[in-house]
């Protein structure tokens, strides 16, 4: 029988063998699968580069062809702790499922559901109602436990090296969503050879159950790419200001509709939405994995749809902005402060109030909304630990000839320290358009009372 074949803009093919992995087609074409093509892969960032409507379940399969990839890799180079069945099969299933639990928007809707999708990307599996649990049980009875091991980043009863090569430092989810995203925003900065890198992965250590990823010395400067592409996507796509800003905006307008239904308003709450919001503990295990994979983003643009003519004036204001691309201006902390490591911003932003207010706004409160951006995510990679406490999970390593023991890649290649090193965090703010003349000669003036 022939391969089942998928056309992907990345890898040109993307090839499932139909007799061996029939099993993975039949997990593709579940109903928890299918429902990332509903959910966009870089939340709202279309907004900002407006090709980047590409989607979750293309980013899945694109793991799932490097995890393919890897794995054959290890085959050839260390049979003996890699041509175990069961291990490649939850390889393969863990590649296509570690999304599956995603919100609408991807990781912007985590704040407002209030928990991280790994977790519900878990309930997905283990769940015994859901259509991935029964096919992963069909395929092997261990099948589902041993993927829900391997996505949670709290357990440890999979071998270290299958774990890592899901989520790492250097790992197939990075290796796809970097090169994926470069070219769906047509940003072109994720470039690197990262076939290289794929194929000289090794094994290192003594015991199988623990051992780490590394890389050959011949591999350095292909990693040396990675990690600037990373670097100059999270500066220029991740986390551009634009898109930053349209995501405080949907973060704001959610709170502010949350804030009316704690007082006793009503939210005119589409039924899907009301369903949800019926339930104050909305964590797994106490919120019906049905109701909450009912969230995607047709039910919230549908409810913000339904916001443009609710009587809160904020609230329809919001929605306007966000459905219409209306968005807010960027306004800097003021010179020399950083209220992240000051104490606190709350004169500026009582000041920023006024000013909004005095732009006709009404509850500017709502309008004042600041995005803090913790340095980790301002430096993508960054070394946690150093010498032998160091792996794959927090640093990138390469076997250097001469030496014992592998090296994290920037003592190798000083020159990466200038994507390394760990700024300070930093608060940015936002206010409506209409108000960022104002609010740009406040920033100028500015002098706490204090």
């Amino acid at each position: 029988m022939s391969d089942k074949v998928f056309r992907d803009p990345l890898y040109n093919y993307i090839s499932v063998d139909r007799d061996q992995d029939s099993w993975l087609l039949k997990l593709l074409d579940t109903r928890e699968v299918q429902r990332l093509r509903r959910i966009h892969q870089l939340g709202v960032s279309n907004y900002t580069y407006p090709g980047a409507d590409h989607n979750r379940l293309a980013h899945s399969l694109g793991v799932v062809h490097l995890m393919q990839m890897i794995v054959s890799h290890f085959q050839r180079n260390y049979p003996q702790v890699s041509n175990d069945g069961a291990a490649r099969d939850a390889l393969l299933a863990a590649a296509l499922l570690h999304d599956v639990g995603h919100g609408p928007f991807s990781h912007l809707f985590e704040p407002c559901l209030g928990i991280k999708h790994e977790k519900w990307s878990i309930a997905v599996v283990l769940d015994s109602e859901s259509e991935v649990h029964s096919a992963l049980k069909k395929r092997d009875n261990f099948l589902p436990q041993r993927v829900a091991n391997l996505i949670d980043e709290n357990n440890h009863d999979q071998p270290t090296w299958q774990k890592l090569l899901l989520s790492s430092q250097l790992d197939a989810d990075r290796l796809d969503y970097l090169r994926r995203d470069s070219l769906f925003t047509g940003a072109g900065y994720g470039h690197f050879d990262w076939y290289r890198l794929l194929t000289t992965v090794e094994l290192f250590g003594d015991d199988p159950s623990d051992f780490d990823l590394v890389w050959p010395e011949k591999a350095a400067l292909a990693i040396e790419e990675y990690i600037f592409a990373r670097f100059y996507m999270y500066q220029n796509v991740y986390l551009h200001k634009t898109t930053r800003g349209f995501e405080q905006l949907l973060q704001a307008m959610w709170q502010r509709a949350t804030t009316l239904m704690e007082n006793g308003d009503d939210v005119h709450a589409t039924p899907v939405l009301k369903d949800f919001w019926s339930h104050s503990d909305r964590t797994p295990g106490s919120l019906p994995l049905k109701k909450y994979l009912r969230i995607e983003e047709f039910a919230v643009l549908s409810q913000i749809d339904v916001w443009r003519n609710h009587p809160d004036k904020p609230l329809s204001d919001l929605a306007h902005r966000f459905l219409n691309r209306d968005g807010f201006a960027m306004i800097p902390a003021p010179s020399g402060e950083n209220p992240l490591e000051s104490g606190g911003d709350s004169e500026w932003l009582q000041a920023l109030a006024e000013v909004v207010g005095k732009a006709g706004f009404e509850n500017p409160a709502c309008y004042c909304l600041f995005d803090d951006v913790d340095g980790k995510y301002r430096r993508p990679y960054k070394p946690e630990k150093e010498g032998q406490q160091q792996s794959a999970s927090t640093a990138i390593r390469v076997r250097i000839k001469g030496e014992s023991a592998p090296i994290e890649i920037s003592s190798y290649l000083p020159r990466l320290a200038a994507v390394t090193n760990l700024p300070p965090p930093m608060r940015i703010y936002y206010v409506p358009k209409e108000a960022r003349n104002d609010a740009k000669k406040l920033r100028e003036t500015w002098t706490p009372s204090v």
